[in-house]
């Protein structure tokens, strides 16, 4: 693309966001920016120079924003880690093949791209040491940055309830295992080396204030959850939030199990714990939110924290359907993420919207369901907006970044297609990945059907392949499994009946 002339890019529709969409419209873009939105006649008369990129069989629309995401590398699925509930899946993941940071990312960002995501959270495990965990975040900002994605990094950790919920648990738990299992856990859970609290702090807000004056990539703070963190260290980063700004993104309320086990006089509620700890305001995002009751939810509308809706993951790990629609009355600013763990394992975004919209509908007549529209904003300016990058990404306003995907109307328009109907709801309610004919990062070309171009992806998967074949079996056997998930199960079960009354 030229850079002095730019380039006109004009389609049947243009989304500008959620709710404005236009027929017969176009954009400019000049020096990665949009710098102008007319029809197309209009356009074409004011930049005569400008490059020409037309097709009236397309939709233009916003890049997608995957407001919470972990890295995994090669689906665990593959890796015969079977879904199931979310505390013996943990437990079980942790035998997933430790492929580097570096392939896991890279594999994990070509995907997203293919699927009109040119931004993402990404929540990743912090490493031993400050060295190797800085390491690892900037490797991940430059995968991210070099392929045009715009990142927030938040590492996190377990620092503490490694295997079950409760506080203080851990041992008595492993006391109730078979010989060989106790082994295995302690070593892949209990004994693995974690960054030391203090240090972790130091390092996340020294990158923080490093990458603070970019407009695309933010370190942020990613407390695995409040109960796998602790008070001091909640409360630290809590200090550190409120002198420096930083972002922290955290799990909270995502299944029954943590929902009825962490609470408590030490340890009311994640809510709780986290406005005591001064975490509770506009920097805090909170992933899952499946079990949060009312009182915490107008608390966090309250407040003005975000949340995160992942309807794939909560399915898949057993966990239940979010309240969206109680969300969306309180006017919670909330998201939509894939968790890596979307619903076909594809990182589909379009997938992930209509799920989102079937699941959340409300049997209240005073909480209407979620529209097409909702949750294509979850999944654009509602990310933007959770990320603090609303002023350059997530719609294709003027003057944002030229982040935005070119769909296909071909397979969607079949044999007919009304004059009125409104592309958004087409898109949420019909497409895939598979019908985006090209998508732009900063007004560079990153995908053009199904093939990325800023990286050779037969080398990511070569990559991939080498790297797995030279890990370790390190999965539990089925045998071992089945063993392990009635332990703790059963464990649950009497740690319930004998510490939480009745409701």
């Amino acid at each position: 693309m030229p850079a002095d002339s730019g380039a006109i890019f004009a389609a049947k529709w243009v989304i500008v966001d959620a709710f404005h969409s236009h027929e017969n419209h176009a954009i400019y873009v000049s020096q990665g920016k949009i710098c102008d939105l007319a029809p197309f006649s209009e356009l074409r008369s004011r930049y005569p120079e400008a490059t020409l990129h037309k097709d009236e069989s397309t939709v233009i629309a916003p890049g997608f924003v995957n407001a919470h995401h972990h890295c995994f590398g090669v689906n665990l699925v593959n890796q015969g880690i079977l879904d199931d509930v979310l505390e013996p899946w943990i437990l079980s993941a942790a035998g997933a093949a430790d492929i580097s940071s570096r392939t896991a990312t890279e594999y994990a960002s070509l995907r997203l791209l293919k699927s009109g995501v040119t931004a993402v959270v990404d929540c990743c495990t912090a490493a031993e040491t400050v060295a190797l965990s800085e390491s690892k975040i900037r490797e991940k900002i430059q995968v991210f940055s070099s392929l045009g994605l715009a990142c927030a990094v938040a590492p996190g950790e377990r620092w503490q309830n490694r295997l079950v919920h409760p506080d203080g648990q851990d041992q008595a738990f492993l006391a109730s295992l078979p010989d060989s299992l106790r082994g295995t856990l302690q070593r892949k859970h209990i004994s693995r080396k974690r960054l030391e609290p203090e240090n972790y702090v130091n390092l996340i807000s020294r990158l923080h204030e490093e990458y603070q004056g970019t407009d695309t990539v933010d370190i942020w703070f990613g407390p695995t959850a409040p109960h796998w963190t602790g008070r001091r260290l909640l409360r630290d980063i809590g200090r550190t939030v409120r002198e420096k700004g930083v972002r922290v993104q955290t799990h909270a309320e995502e299944s029954l199990l943590q929902h009825r086990t962490i609470g408590g006089a030490d340890f009311p509620t994640s809510i709780s714990e986290l406005a005591q700890s001064g975490l509770l305001n506009e920097n805090l995002s909170l992933a899952h939110m499946v079990w949060a009751d009312d009182k915490d939810l107008d608390r966090v509308a309250e407040m003005g924290a975000h949340i995160v809706c992942n309807p794939s993951s909560n399915l898949r790990l057993r966990c239940g359907i979010a309240r969206a629609p109680r969300m969306k009355s309180l006017g919670i600013n909330f998201a939509l993420g894939m968790d890596g763990t979307s619903l076909a394992n594809d990182d589909d975004m379009f997938a992930e919207m209509r799920l989102a919209r079937n699941l959340y509908w409300s049997d209240d007549p005073t909480q209407p369901d979620l529209s097409a529209q909702d949750v294509f904003d979850m999944a654009t300016m509602g990310g933007a907006r959770l990320m603090g990058m609303d002023q350059h990404i997530g719609s294709l306003s003027i003057g944002k970044r030229a982040d935005f995907q070119i769909v296909n109307l071909n397979r969607l328009k079949g044999p007919w297609l009304a004059e009125h109907v409104d592309p958004v709801e087409l898109l949420v309610s019909s497409a895939k990945a598979t019908d985006i004919q090209k998508v732009y990062t900063g007004g560079s070309l990153a995908v053009v059907d199904g093939e990325t171009c800023g990286r050779d992806e037969h080398d990511v998967f070569q990559n991939v392949a080498e790297e797995m074949q030279r890990a370790t079996d390190q999965k539990l056997s089925t045998k071992d499994y089945a063993t392990l998930r009635s332990c703790l199960m059963r464990w649950y079960e009497n740690w319930l009946a004998d510490n939480v009354r009745p409701a």
